[in-house]
């Protein structure tokens, strides 16, 4: 099955029942954008709307599922079968595309967090943030001055905890590309 198809069978149906996207939307209880990306091939709705889908759109579940109109909606066991694999496989998709999306966000946050705490202004920041921070920071005649001040209770030098927060940036940043690279073969 193939997005584009999909998507410009749904906007062809939806036309023809004079329906506008959003007035689809609101019959599937989903967003109009909900739609949007149906109809441009860069989404396809969850399988539990596949049924009330082809009903407001007055054809079968198999048409919908085949993009065209047949002249006779009945398939062998066979062609429904692959159609609902075909189906299921796209919905299991378009999650995995989600949680990989949740999931470089989640990394860049990280990353984002680790440079700014590698930074001598980020570290201000991060100071107003969080006042329990060991790490001090004066001004001078050339700009703010990283101080990292050691207690007595901590158990590495400061520069292990630089380089600490450096290979997590690191770290992040090779997932998140590895995680956008898998979104992408998603799709």
């Amino acid at each position: 099955m193939d997005n584009i198809q999909f998507g410009r069978f749904v906007a062809q149906l939806r036309k023809e029942q004079n329906l506008t996207q959003k007035e689809l939307a609101e019959r599937l209880h989903v967003t109009d954008k909900a739609v949007s990306k149906w109809e441009t091939g860069k989404g396809f709705p969850d399988l539990k709307l596949l049924e009330p889908l082809a009903q407001e759109l007055g054809v079968s579940l198999v048409e919908l599922l085949q993009g065209e109109r047949t002249p006779s909606p009945t398939l062998t066991k066979e062609e429904a079968g692959q159609a609902a694999v075909q189906a299921m496989e796209q919905s299991q998709k378009n999650t995995a595309r989600r949680y990989l999306k949740l999931f470089r966000w989640l990394l860049t946050g990280i990353g984002v967090w680790c440079l700014l705490s590698c930074l001598p202004w980020g570290t201000i920041l991060l100071a107003q943030i969080l006042p329990s921070t060991s790490i001090g920071v004066i001004g001078g005649a050339d700009g703010p001055t990283q101080i990292y001040v050691s207690a007595s209770d901590t158990a590495f030098p400061p520069q292990f905890y630089l380089l600490t927060q450096l290979a997590a940036l690191i770290v992040c940043i090779v997932l998140a590309v590895q995680v956008w690279r898998l979104e992408r073969r998603l799709k």
